[in-house]
This record gives structure tokens, C-alpha cells and sequence, in this order.
């Protein structure tokens, strides 16, 4: 059994490391609000944009667009959202997870990174890093037009055949779901899809059908190149916005976690330093017994 004074030493040790933790959740939970806010006020926007892109449709020939056709390239293109530092749960895990059961890793994946721990991933698991950002706290519409630029223009050189984004969704505090959205070439049938199932769980925003309400400037064709390529630019950059809010979201769980697992261990070791000093206590009464009734 330990001594009193080791026992002393971890005591203390734990409670340093609960403190710290105690400071990062609260960090952590801070930044959280703000992120979560954005991710979800994000939402309506794409949304819209969708709506607009499906009324636009009927006007347009979509037939011979180059960004609604596939390609015969053999490789696809990722872009994957991580965090840069650790100490988040499962959240890269899990989407890393994703990635092996999608089998999209290898040499024939070309890949997009946002994040240090999504390029050590890529490195290790032998794809091919293309381009590599950083994960930044305040995320900015320009980091989305970069991805969304290096991704069309390896789609139109017929790099890539097809173009999927991989991130963790956030849902709420608790749970964020790791999921991976196709962006190239453009399923006109999905979002059409999406804006139905959007409007079956929204009953406050019915949707109004009839398309010949809407003016569309300058004219339908080069709207319609327009609004594909910004549908993909807001796609990323609601993605980044839906990262950032489940990085913060799932840190301050696992902080919690780790602190409330320092204070039970903190509690177990102030039993077990009682109880030794206790034995200390009664075995040096013995002895001081023991001898006593020895001298007489």
C-alpha cells in the first residue's frame, strides 16, 4: 500500500489536472454558444438557396451543364474537416471511421483537408494531400470559396470524378454525427429532395410553388452557373461552421468528463490516504501498548 506521502503527492497532482480541465470546459463551453449559433443560423440560408436553385430548374437546360455530369476518372476527391488539436472525444475518430467503411482512402483519393488531425490521417493512410488548411476558431466565407474552387477545378479537368465533403454534423450539444455529402457532380434530385424533407419537419416555412412569382436577372443560363458553384461554396463553408460548433460542443463534454472523473478519483484517494494514516495511527498505538505492557 502506498505511503501518506505519495498518496499526498497524487492528491494534489489530480487536482491541478481537474483545475486545468475545469478552465478548458469552460473555455470551450464559451466558444461553443457562439459556434452553435452560427452553425444554426446558417441553416435557413442554404435552405433558400436550394429553393432558388429548384425553381430555377424548370427555365434552364441542365442537361449538357458540366458540373451536373460525371467524368470517367478513376480517382474522387475528399474534402475532410477535422480539428487541429485533440482532447475532443470521438470526433475525429469517428470520422475517420466513416472514411475506412466508405472506403474512400488510398492512392486513388485525392484529398482536401481542413485541420491537422485529418492530414496526419491522410498521410498515414497513403492519399494524396492536395491541399492542406488550417482550422481556424473564426471561420471566414473565403476559406470555403478556396475549397470549393480547388475542388470544381479538379472536377473539370477530369481529375476526379466525383467530389464528396466529410464532417462531423453537429446536432446538438451531445451528439454529432459524422456524415459524408456528395458535391460533385451536382444530384439535382437530392436537393430537391432535401428542401421537401426540410419543409415536412418546418410547418413555419411552407413553400409557394408557383415559380412565375420569381424574376431571375440577368437571364436563367448564367444565373444557373452561378448559383450551382456558390451552392458548393456554401455547402463547405456551412460544413466548416457545423465543425467548428461539434469540436467546441464535444471538448467541453469530454472536459467535463475528464474533471468529474479527477474530482472521483480525488475522493478515492482521500479514502485511501484516511484509511493508511488510520493503520499508521493504530499499528504506532500498538506498539507504544505493546511495549508499555512489556516494561511492567
Amino acid at each position: 500500500m502506498a505511503n501518506t506521502r505519495e498518496l499526498r503527492r497524487r492528491i494534489k497532482s489530480i487536482k491541478n489536472t481537474a483545475q486545468i480541465t475545469k478552465a478548458m470546459q469552460m473555455v470551450a463551453a464559451t466558444k461553443m454558444r457562439r459556434a452553435q449559433n452560427q452553425a444554426i443560423s446558417g441553416r435557413p440560408y442554404s435552405f433558400n438557396l436550394n429553393n432558388a436553385l429548384s425553381r430555377l430548374l424548370p427555365l434552364v437546360d441542365i442537361g449538357s451543364h458540366p458540373l451536373l455530369l460525371g467524368n470517367e476518372s478513376l480517382k474522387k476527391g475528399i474534402v475532410l474537416l477535422s480539428t487541429d488539436k485533440g482532447l475532443c472525444g470521438a470526433l475525429n475518430t469517428n470520422l475517420f471511421r466513416l472514411m475506412l467503411s466508405s472506403n474512400l482512402t488510398g492512392g486513388n483519393t485525392i484529398f482536401y483537408t481542413v485541420g491537422k488531425r485529418g492530414r496526419s490521417f491522410v498521410v498515414k493512410s497513403g492519399g494524396q494531400l492536395l491541399a492542406d488548411f488550417e482550422n481556424l476558431d473564426i471561420i471566414t466565407f473565403r476559406q470555403a470559396a478556396q475549397l470549393a474552387r480547388m475542388a470544381v477545378d479538379s472536377f473539370m479537368a477530369k481529375e476526379v470524378s466525383e467530389v464528396f465533403i466529410v464532417y462531423p454534423h453537429f446536432i446538438s450539444t451531445l451528439r454529432q454525427e459524422s456524415i459524408k455529402i456528395k458535391l460533385l457532380p451536382i444530384d439535382l434530385e437530392s436537393v430537391i429532395a432535401g428542401i421537401e424533407k426540410e419543409i415536412d419537419t418546418s410547418p413555419a416555412a411552407p413553400r409557394n410553388d408557383k415559380a412565375g412569382e420569381f424574376l431571375f436577372e440577368p437571364n436563367p443560363k448564367i444565373l444557373l452557373d452561378y448559383i450551382l458553384v456558390h451552392q458548393i461554396q456554401t455547402k463547405i463553408y456551412q460544413a466548416l461552421l457545423e465543425t467548428k460548433a461539434s469540436e467546441f460542443s464535444s471538448r467541453m463534454i469530454a472536459m467535463q468528463n475528464a474533471t468529474d472523473n479527477a474530482l472521483e478519483l480525488v475522493d478515492d484517494l482521500n479514502l485511501a490516504y484516511n484509511q493508511t494514516r488510520q493503520d499508521s495511527i493504530t499499528k504506532e498505538l500498538l506498539e507504544i501498548t505493546t511495549a508499555a505492557a512489556a516494561m511492567t
